[in-house]
Formats: C-alpha cells, sequence, structure tokens
C-alpha cells in the first residue's frame, strides 16, 4: 500500500507481511528501563535543572490515515494516537488533529494562532506528523518538502499543503525555547542545515548550553525517494515503531546517562531504522536539519515522565506502565530507609591498591552475528573464578548471545520448523512483546533452537564466566547488592504474572551487562544451561535468577535444578557458538 500512489509522488509506505506468528491484542508501551548513571547540573539531577530552566511542554500530534483525495494509509493515526500517549504521560498538553480534523486550515490555525498565545519564552514545543508527504521542484530547481493534510488537492501543493518553508517560518515564529518536529515521511526539500556526525557528550556543561539556547530541529522518516516502511509486525511505521521504544525503554540514552538529546535521538533513530529497513530489502535513512542557527536542543529524560505528569489511561489493548515502575520505586526507597537508618562511621582512608577496578576483560567488543540474526559476544580464553569457592577454573574462548532469545525470534524458528508453540504463547503480541524474552519453553526446546542456527546451549561453566567475568564478582555488575537500576526481579518474592508486559525488554536494564556486555545475567528470567544438575540423568542447571524471585537468587555462581520437561513463565535461554 502506497502512502501516496499518484504519479508525483516522491514516497511511500509499504505494508510489509511478516512471516511471524502475531497474537491479535496490543499489550503496550510500559517503560521498563533502569535508573541512569545521571550526571549532576549545579548539583541537581537533570531533570530538577532543566524543570528551573523551562515552562511547560506542549505538544501537536497530527495523524492521517483517511485522505478525501488521495490513497489511504494504515498506520499513520495509530501512529500518532501512540505518540500522543507517550507525551501525556510525561506531562505534555497534547493536542490531536486525525483524519477529518487534520485539514491545512486546522493544522495551520494551530500552528500559527492557538499555540503563539499560549506558548511561553521558556516552554517547550513538539509537533509529530504522520501521513502522506511529497518534494515539489521550486524556482531554481530546488526541492520543497509538503505535508499533506487531509483535504489536499493532489494539483495545488502549494494552495492546499503545508510547506516546509511554513513549517520553518511557524517554527521561528513560536515564542518557545525550543521546538522539535518529529515527522514519520521522507523528505529532501526539509529547508534546514542538515546535521552530521556523532552527538557530543552530555557533560554538566553541554547540558546547561543547550537548554539555555533556544533551538528549533526537524527529524524526518527518510530522505528524499525514499519508503517509509510499516509492517503489521510493528502496528505502526518502523520510525514511528522506534521513537517509541527509544523514548519509553530509554533506548536511545546512547551514553546511559538519564538524558536523551534530539541529537542522541536521531543518531539512534538513524541506526536502528535504517538497519531494519535493510532487513526488509530497503533504504529508510532518518535526517536531521537545523532550522536555525541557535545551539539549543530539545532535551528527554528516561527516569522521569515530566514535570506536572499525571497517570493517563491507556489506549484500547494497552497497559501503560507496569510491575518495573513499582519495582524500581520500591528498590530506590528500601535502599534509602537502609542508608537513613545505618548507624554512623568514621571514614576510613580507602587503600586505593586494594580498590576492585571492574573493568571490561580484554578482547570484549568482538561481536558477530548468529544466522538467527542474535549478536554474539567474546568470551576469550582464560580462566575465571568459578562456583561458590571460587574455584579456579580455564575455559576456551566462546560466543554467547548477547541478549535472551526473543519473542520475534523464537517465531520465525516456529515458523521454519513447525515447532510446536510454548506455553503461554497465546498472550504474546509480535507488535508489543518481539523484544521480550520466550517463557514457556522446555529444554528440549531450546536445544532444538539453538541447533537449527548452528549454534548450542552454554555450559553452566561458560555461562557463569560470561556473567562474572574474571574478577571473581558476586553480580554480572559488581560486588553492588541487587536493586531496580540492574536487574528486573522482586525485592519481596511475591510477584505474580501478568502477561507478557510482565517482562523487561531483552536490551534494557544497560547498568546490569556483565563484564563482557551481556544483558539480564542476573533477573528478567532463568536461563537453561547444557549442563546436567547431579547424575541421575532427570535435571538440568538453569542460571541467573528472574523477575519473581527475591535478591537472594540473583548470584551469578547459584545454580538450580530443571526437569528437561518442565515449562515455567519464568524460564528463558540464550545461545553459545564455539570459534
Amino acid at each position: 500500500m502506497a502512502r501516496y500512489t499518484a504519479r508525483r509522488c516522491f514516497m511511500r509506505r509499504l505494508i510489509c507481511f511478516s512471516l511471524l506468528l502475531a497474537a491479535c491484542s496490543l499489550i503496550g508501551l510500559a517503560p521498563a528501563f533502569a535508573e541512569k548513571r545521571g550526571i549532576r547540573v549545579d548539583g541537581k539531577s537533570p531533570e530538577a535543572y532543566v524543570a528551573e530552566q523551562s515552562g511547560k511542554a506542549y505538544a501537536v500530534v497530527i495523524g492521517i490515515d483517511n485522505y478525501q483525495k488521495i490513497g489511504s494509509l494504515r498506520y499513520a493515526v495509530a501512529d500518532a494516537k501512540a505518540v500522543a500517549q507517550t507525551l501525556k504521560q510525561r506531562g505534555y498538553e497534547v493536542t490531536e488533529l486525525y483524519n477529518e480534523r487534520a485539514t491545512r486550515r486546522a493544522i495551520e490555525s494551530e500552528l500559527r494562532t492557538k499555540l503563539p498565545r499560549k506558548v511561553g519564552e521558556q516552554d517547550r514545543v513538539l509537533i509529530f506528523y504522520a501521513g502522506h508527504g511529497q518534494d515539489e521542484k521550486v524556482k531554481g530547481g530546488k526541492a520543497m518538502g509538503y505535508l499533506l493534510p487531509v483535504d489536499v488537492e493532489q494539483d495545488e501543493l502549494a494552495a492546499t499543503g503545508v510547506s516546509m518553508g511554513t513549517v520553518r517560518e511557524l517554527a521561528d515564529a513560536l515564542p518557545a525555547k525550543h521546538v522539535l518536529f518529529l515527522l514519520d515521511v521522507c523528505f529532501g526539500g526539509i529547508a534546514g542545515t542538515l546535521t552530521r556526525g556523532a552527538p557530543p557528550a552530555v557533560t554538566e556543561a553541554y547540558l546547561k548550553q543547550i537548554t539555555r539556547e533556544r533551538g528549533r530541529h526537524v527529524i524526518t522518516a527518510g530522505a528524499a525517494d525514499q519508503e517509509v516502511i510499516e509492517s503489521a509486525q510493528w502496528g505502526h511505521s518502523v520510525f514511528t515503531y522506534f521513537l517509541l521504544k527509544g523514548l519509553n525503554e530509554g533506548l536511545a540514552d546512547q551514553d546511559d546517562n538519564g538524558v536523551i538529546t534530539s541529537q542522541e535521538l536521531y543518531t539512534y533513530l538513524e541506526s536502528r531504522v535504517f538497519g531494519e529497513a535493510q532487513q526488509q530489502g530497503h533504504t529508510q535513512t532518518p535526517q536531521m536539519a537545523e532550522l536555525s542557527g541557535e545551539k539549543g536542543q530539545f532535551v528527554f529524560f528516561t527516569s522521569a515522565r515530566g514535570k506536572g505528569s499525571s497517570p493517563t489511561s491507556a489506549p484500547t489493548g494497552s497497559a501503560v506502565g507496569s510491575s518495573d515502575e513499582m519495582v524500581h520505586m520500591r528498590a530506590e526507597l528500601e535502599a534509602l530507609k537502609a542508608q537513613m537508618t545505618r548507624p554512623a562511621e568514621v571514614p576510613k582512608p580507602m587503600d586505593v591498591a586494594k580498590a576492585p577496578a571492574y573493568e571490561a576483560p580484554r578482547q570484549t567488543g568482538r561481536e558477530i552475528t548468529g544466522k538467527d540474526g542474535a549478536p554474539m559476544v567474546l568470551v576469550p580464553v582464560g580462566g575465571f573464578l568459578y562456583g561458590e569457592n571460587n574455584q579456579r577454573l580455564s575455559l576456551p574462548a566462546f560466543y554467547m548471545d548477547k541478549y535472551e532469545v526473543t519473542t520475534k525470534r523464537y517465531a520465525a524458528f516456529m515458523q521454519a520448523t513447525s515447532r510446536a508453540a510454548p506455553e503461554k504463547w497465546n498472550e504474546a503480541s509480535q507488535v508489543s512483546d518481539g523484544d521480550r524474552p520466550v517463557i514457556g519453553v522446555d529444554w528440549n526446546d531450546a536445544d532444538a533452537y539453538c541447533r537449527h542456527y548452528g549454534k548450542r546451549l552454554p555450559t553452566e561453566q561458560e555461562w557463569e564466566k560470561a556473567a562474572r567475568g574474571t574478577d571473581g564478582r558476586t553480580y554480572p555488575w559488581g560486588n553492588e547488592e541487587p536493586s531496580g537500576r540492574y536487574a528486573k526481579y522482586d525485592p519481596d518474592g511475591i510477584a505474580s504474572w501478568n502477561g507478557y508486559a510482565t517482562l523487561a525488554s531483552v536490551e534494557s536494564y544497560k547498568m546490569g551487562k556483565s563484564p563482557y556486555g551481556l544483558y539480564h545475567m542476573a533477573g528478567n528470567v532463568y536461563e537453561l544451561t547444557s549442563s546436567d544438575y547431579d547424575d541421575s540423568d532427570k535435571y538440568k542447571v538453569l542460571r541467573g535468577g528472574s523477575w519473581k524471585i527475591d535478591a537472594g537468587n540473583l548470584l551469578s555462581a547459584a545454580r538450580y535444578l530443571y526437569s528437561q520437561t518442565d515449562r515455567s513463565n519464568d524460564v528463558g535461554f540464550r545461545c553459545a557458538k564455539t570459534p
């Protein structure tokens, strides 16, 4: 299906039919990210500092599926509504224009008249648009991009479309400090200066500068003559899908400090959208442009919903908010309570020579991609401390999956092999749960998956080295006691299953990574190994702990027995491979 099927169209949305097995329900956009190593600005958290420097946050969200005179779309309104919901959670005052309400007159009235009346000089404004777009040649041979309202006339773009020149004019006219356009269309005529290069590190000085100065930016889904991919696999366009993941799960926070600048967001989108489009056999490269010469930037945060936020109702079929947030808050409150009740101690000088330095082992960073498309990390040859007694062992080099096997990858395996579905598979949605670990498999299922892709289940010795590294640490992140910033678990050990939303994304909890960069080696789901628990030939070894156990079961050296035919909602797996 094309976004614009007429002869002069420069861009289309392709509907990609997936072979993945999709369930009917949409389970939600609940944030599931860990607390970050936040920077401090004048002794305050970034959120507190920006709250002092900024006023209100406004958004105008536009989505059009049902055009009056040109071809209809499938997911533009769904994209817009999901973005609106995310912004409301973060405290934005959101104006929504969908389908017949998104006329040219209504869009320009909102941007040109209504918005300037209520926006102040310290406020922030975000405009999101999902719908048709088109480039048209203007004088001098240059291209001008147009957003197409619901009542657009194909042969009268200048009179009935919203040009990027108008967008730039409106951005300049808004009194707001920061303005960001997120446009789920592909453009050549952006009417701005394209941005290139990696984003600078977000230091205290840099955050002060970009929040103090004015800034106007636009991020588009792709360049001229490219195609914006949509898929039932995501329930969105690929651009909006990764936009939501980047914000709601903190994945766009590339330096893991709790702050997402507009340039960081763009860099994340450029990488993820381009990569996913390539897998679909297409080229789509998001673009970012400055609409002014000022250095300010829009800023998002991963650890807060935003000033003035309040709970909002979720769209039909979704569950906004999950037990993750309560676990994080509860863990932090427990840590604070313990700190407040701890007797005061006389500080002792630190013996620097004896202080453990948890550095990444040598040769890390070497990755390969398995036949299932999963990244695998090299664990180099050498010794390590094994078990509760720290026995010295040595292993040859091996590769280990960076993430737990996801429902998305397991669905592809089922499709290729006709293997029976795991338990609770009917509760999984490939749209919202594709990046969560598969559960409900038995040992034979896991073994068959790994072997199908030329891999194998790890031994328990391999698993432990991948989790602990070579320094004998207690947990993958070090010796610090578990908290909600490091792992998905239940401090009280009483959590109950609430569908796949109970599980965390396999790419979340960055602070809990192992020395080799593996995620969720503690918590989320127990992981199967190839090792026998004893000599009975009845049980295999489980490692790692899960979402429903307490901190005492997260020890990297702890081992648990598990029948080869058992299935559970807190057991999954990852694969290993011999070089």
